[in-house]
């Protein structure tokens, strides 16, 4: 005989399961935006999404701090912010392509309808290069290797060289 207040909490706990994981998503930072914090972990509550490999922002310089997080797919995040706390540009690398949307906020309009133009002309997939509206996106690769790197030349603080902090 099967214990059915055994079984109905049992597929309780995996549905709490199921929702705080789906809940939680992967925290990255959004270009214009604060950057990412670590998600808070506790051992009976452990977070689902992303995981901070940097606990404190890394200073590169006293222009600006990196601060890296590393999607529970594998992909690194590398986010870029103004001493204010204002991420000017992000990169990636990993096996996934991050959810650009989430990366560009609301710069991510531009973005589309750039691609959505390349794509009514013929041009489809990577490399994807654009440089309009405030906006530079580079995206490349393939299945198991994506990296790009996005920013906003007016976000960009003055005296740091762009190309050289996403070498």
């Amino acid at each position: 005989m099967i214990d059915l207040n055994f079984c109905t909490d049992s597929v309780r706990v995996l549905l709490l399961g199921i929702v705080l994981a789906a809940s939680a998503g992967e925290a990255v930072a959004t270009l214009g935006q604060a950057p990412s914090t670590p998600p808070v972990a506790s051992p009976s509550t452990p977070v689902a999404g992303a995981r901070m490999l940097a606990a404190t922002p890394t200073a590169r310089s006293s222009l600006y701090t990196l601060h890296e997080v590393q999607l529970e797919n594998g992909t690194i995040v590398r986010e870029y912010a103004t001493p204010a706390g204002q991420v000017f540009a992000v990169a990636w690398r990993g096996p996934v392509l991050p959810d650009l949307s989430a990366l560009l906020g609301d710069y991510f309009n531009t973005f589309k309808a750039e691609t959505d133009q390349a794509r009514m002309t013929g041009r489809r997939g990577s490399p994807v290069n654009i440089e309009r509206n405030g906006l530079v996106v580079r995206s490349n690769g393939r299945m198991r290797n994506f990296f790009g790197h996005a920013y906003a030349p007016d976000l960009i603080p003055a005296g740091v060289n762009i190309k050289d902090v996403l070498q």
